[in-house]
């Protein structure tokens, strides 16, 4: 279960309207609803690794330019700086952090039916709505 403070790192690292043509940003509902399969299916230290990169984000990574943690305490200009602080770390492992959560933020925004058609991704064939374009039965 991801805590408030996990969705305000997350809502960071991909806010609404960061780019026009990709216009959902993150949703916590959409993503905790993704999360619960992912966390079922996910590597075990895929998993961890990314609730530890949440803690680093939340707890640690305030005081790489010395604000006081936890980083829920700022606003998101504040909170982008404490992140980039992470990415351009002398520490390859902050660094790798960063890396983790952007990777399992990219599985689920690439789930998404409206960035895939931003995208320009092509329908897949197996998936629900090709199979609905197709008149198939669909089963969920």
């Amino acid at each position: 279960m991801l805590t408030k403070r996990d969705h305000i790192v997350l809502d960071t690292l991909l806010p609404a309207g960061g780019n026009p043509d990709l216009e959902p940003g993150y949703d916590p509902r959409a993503f905790s609803s993704f999360y619960a399969k992912w966390k079922s299916d996910a590597v075990f230290s895929m998993w961890i690794g990314f609730v530890a990169a949440l803690f680093v984000c939340v707890w640690i990574a305030p005081m790489l330019i010395g604000k006081i943690p936890p980083i829920s305490l700022y606003k998101r200009e504040t909170r982008e700086q404490v992140l980039m602080a992470l990415y351009n770390s002398k520490y390859n492992v902050l660094r790798q952090v960063v890396f983790l959560l952007k990777a399992t933020v990219s599985f689920w925004f690439g789930t998404d039916d409206r960035v895939r058609d931003a995208l320009g991704y092509p329908v897949q064939f197996d998936s629900p709505r090709a199979k609905a374009a197709a008149g198939q039965e669909v089963k969920v």
